[in-house]
């Protein structure tokens, strides 16, 4: 009988072990069992997540009309800030339409009569690597040419200033 009895505590056991429950004992952990919304909770499969085939389409190049439309921006936005003469609060009033809000961050407080250029010398150009979003457009000044940065979120947007920074070299 001994034998019997322990024979079904083994089976019980090895049962217990392959279906994952465990017998009630007295050093059992009383308590709220966990629920899908508790962080003990682990569900029985890894959720999937999209396959990344590493592809990245590229932004498509600037059209001529795009870049006539950036040139004319950028050479509006040049104007407006080589006016070192101007008070900062009118200074910031015809520069804040003409920034993206990343320009509007970065020029805020600024002082311009700090600003070395006074004024737009010659046609602005776009550089190399423009796309339908993105775009440097160099401009000549009194100082030297400035490169300014343009974005927008798409093709159909207008152009807004994200930098104005000299040019080097």
């Amino acid at each position: 009988m001994r034998r019997t009895a322990a024979a079904v505590l083994v089976t019980i056991a090895v049962v217990s072990a392959l279906s994952g429950c465990t017998p009630l004992t007295s050093t059992a952990q009383s308590g709220p069992h966990p629920t899908p919304s508790s962080s003990s909770y682990l569900p029985s499969t890894a959720p999937t997540s999209p396959i990344d085939d590493g592809e990245v389409v590229a932004a498509p190049e600037a059209g001529p009309d795009s870049q006539r439309d950036a040139i004319e921006a950028a050479t509006e936005a040049m104007k407006a800030f080589a006016q070192p003469q101007l008070s900062a609060d009118d200074w910031w009033t015809q520069m804040l339409p003409l920034l993206s809000q990343r320009g509007g961050v970065a020029y805020e407080g600024t002082d311009p009569a700090q600003i070395p250029a006074h004024q737009v010398t010659g046609s602005g150009i776009v550089l190399a690597d423009s796309t339908d979003v993105s775009l440097i457009v160099q401009v000549p000044t009194d100082v030297g040419p400035y490169n300014i940065t343009l974005t927008r979120p798409a093709g159909s947007e207008p152009w807004l200033v994200d930098r104005i920074r000299p040019a080097q070299g």
